[in-house]
């Protein structure tokens, strides 16, 4: 006895070791990752509110409060009782030979063959779907909020950037006024310096009216999220690791392949109850009957079949193909699932290097453009060519930035549709 009680605490010392590194093994490992992306996004909470009290989000509500309801109906059948009621004379060739005749009856038809467990596994597989495809137009939703997010602090950069040129070009006139009144410039120096600054503040117009149109229409979608006023000045966030393994778990939780496997699933129950009903069900009756003016009493039991004709067939063979197609569209988007799956993670890679790269170029560029101003004061720099290095300056800075913004969108769809961060479900 002492042996086998070691023995059974051995086993539940080892068991749950081995369920530890099997979950390890098969499931990604979670990081820190995820939550470095969320310095530029806005609250969970606020994101809730305003989603769950969107319109789209009630009319997926409402549809999905629609597909419940539909499934008890499912499962309570669509057999009803069925009343009878007739009244008729009858006539004999005799003397008050003439009287009058009545019958009731109660009629009902009857699950059978095991329509009636079909019934409630095909109800179940409904509200199953029907959550799904709740679950999956919030996430859509998320992705969307997500995506006009980005588009609004690339608008918000672009600005940025369109301000700190026009003080740069304003700084610029000033010094090219100073040194044309101790005749050290000419006055198309002056020219060109106004030229330049026409054209920086037009770019900065520009983006005042792009911002405000993003914010507009922001505001109007989202009223309750507040928009930062720059863009949050933090590292962009390190690229996730363990690229097959997010691949699985992505494929796992995306909404839309599992609400086509559900549907698949639906369809296939809904087949095997149409092939069910290839078997009519009775029709079980009782009746009574007042004949001959009441002289005699009839009562009884009755009970009728339909005879199956080919529509029965056809509709459990037309179902039978429908399942058979969405499965197999549900193996052609999982493929473009994976495939889109992996083309996400290369431009995560590469548009992650472009933004080293690009930042480091700004950053000379930024340096040069400096540079090029004291240089110009100087006297060693031509206008021109200061003007030239500014303007090249600013569009690195602004090419860095939004590949910077890039690539914290696309590690911020990732971490979405894994579930990671915006957990809404």
């Amino acid at each position: 006895m002492k042996g086998v009680s070691a023995l059974f605490k051995f086993v539940l010392r080892v068991i749950p070791i081995v369920l530890v590194n099997s979950l390890l093994l098969t499931t990604p490992v979670p990081t820190h990752a995820q939550e470095e992306v969320l310095p530029f996004l806005p609250d969970t909470s606020v994101v809730k509110d305003n989603l769950l009290n969107s319109p789209g989000i009630a009319s997926a509500l409402a549809k999905r409060e629609a597909q419940r309801e539909r499934a008890k109906g499912i499962q309570a059948g669509h057999a009803e009782f069925t009343v009878r009621s007739n009244i008729q004379s009858r006539r004999a060739g005799y003397p008050e030979g003439r009287s009058t005749e009545s019958m009731i009856s109660l009629e009902r038809p009857l699950r059978l063959w095991g329509k009636s467990a079909q019934d409630s596994a095909l109800a179940l597989q409904t509200e199953t779907v029907a959550g799904i495809e709740y679950t999956d137009a919030l996430h859509e939703a998320s992705r969307e909020l997500l995506k006009q997010w980005f588009v609004y602090l690339r608008a918000l950069a672009e600005h940025r950037n369109a301000l700190l040129n026009l003080e740069y070009i304003q700084a610029l006139q000033k010094q090219v006024e100073r040194r044309l009144q101790r005749g050290e410039l000419a006055q198309l120096d002056l020219t060109l310096a106004g030229a330049e600054l026409m054209r920086a503040e037009a770019l900065q117009s520009v983006a005042e009216a792009q911002l405000a149109g993003i914010r507009a229409t922001f505001g109007r979608r989202y009223p309750t999220i507040v928009l930062p006023p720059a863009v949050p000045s933090v590292p962009v966030p390190a690229l996730p690791q363990g690229q097959q393994a997010l691949r699985e778990s992505f494929l796992t939780r995306n909404h839309e392949l599992n609400l086509l496997r559900a549907e698949t699933r639906r369809l296939q129950l809904l087949a095997q109850r149409l092939n069910l009903e290839r078997t009519p069900d009775p029709t079980l009756g009782i009746f009574t009957a007042t004949e001959r003016g009441g002289a005699e009493q009839v009562s009884g039991i009755s009970l009728s079949f339909p005879i199956a004709g080919p529509a029965r067939t056809a509709n459990a063979r037309m179902a039978i193909a429908e399942a058979q197609s969405l499965e197999a569209h549900a193996q052609q988007v999982e493929q473009s699932l994976a495939g889109g799956f992996d083309a996400l993670w290369a431009q995560m890679i590469h548009k992650r290097s472009a933004a080293e790269n690009l930042n480091q170029a700004a950053q000379k560029q930024l340096a040069a453009a400096e540079k090029s101003r004291k240089a110009f004061t100087l006297g060693e720099y031509t206008l021109t060519q200061t003007l030239q290095i500014n303007r090249t300056a600013s569009e690195y800075r602004h090419s860095a930035q939004t590949m910077q913004l890039e690539v914290v969108e696309l590690v911020a769809l990732l971490w979405l549709d894994l579930h990671e961060i915006w957990d809404l479900d």
